[in-house]
């Protein structure tokens, strides 16, 4: 999985889920609570699904320790 690269808004590292295949956008959007997505302004464009980057990277890394605990048994 290829990690997203934030962009700086009010002094914040955010990304935005749309960057991130559907799959992974509804993985993470399950694992978030709704008030941690952010509407915010950036150049004049209002972006309506953003997150902070450190809530990515955690979700990021604990992702990646899921696929590697699993199994064929998993399947």
């Amino acid at each position: 999985m290829n990690k997203l690269v934030p962009i700086l808004i009010d002094n914040k590292q955010m990304i935005q889920l749309s960057q991130l295949t559907l799959d992974q956008a509804n993985d993470l959007r399950s694992f978030l609570p709704v008030s941690s997505i952010k509407k915010m302004t950036y150049r004049g464009m209002e972006l309506h699904d953003c997150i902070e980057f450190e809530t990515y990277k955690y979700w990021l890394q604990s992702h990646e320790v899921e696929e590697e605990t699993s199994t064929i048994w998993d399947i």
